[in-house]
């Protein structure tokens, strides 16, 4: 199909396999960042505190930035999964119906004006 929808099912699973990649990225941050959640305890230094606050602090905020990320990237593929099916189904569908149409518009056309198909002439030749 060269225009309205259309889908390269090879391209979406070329897509999908970079979505695969950035995920394992994402995995390692993650990880990364549970470490650092650890490492908040040999910030204090002599009873003194505020770096280790202030580190704890900046961890909360950003600690579920990654997780976040793997949630919005696997729901993203498979919306994006669901929806290349949806539009493969409906091109085969169209597809269907088109040649449905075709075959019930020949009948029409013998059957109430003696207009056969025009493979009966020769495909439509002189």
């Amino acid at each position: 199909m060269t225009d309205g929808w259309s889908v390269d099912p090879d391209r979406v699973v070329g897509v999908l396999a970079g979505i695969d990649d950035e995920g394992t990225e994402l995995a390692r941050a993650a990880a990364t960042v549970d470490e650092l959640v650890y490492a908040r305890a040999s910030l204090s230094v002599d009873g003194r505190t505020a770096l280790s606050n202030a580190w704890g602090a900046f961890l909360e905020e950003r600690r579920l930035v990654p997780g976040t990320l793997m949630h919005t990237l696997a729901a993203s593929a498979a919306a994006l999964t669901e929806a290349t099916v949806a539009v493969v189904a409906g091109d085969e569908q169209m597809a269907a119906d088109g040649r449905a149409a075709s075959v019930a518009a020949e009948a029409t056309a013998l059957d109430e004006w003696g207009i056969d198909s025009p493979d009966a002439y020769g495909n439509g030749m002189p």
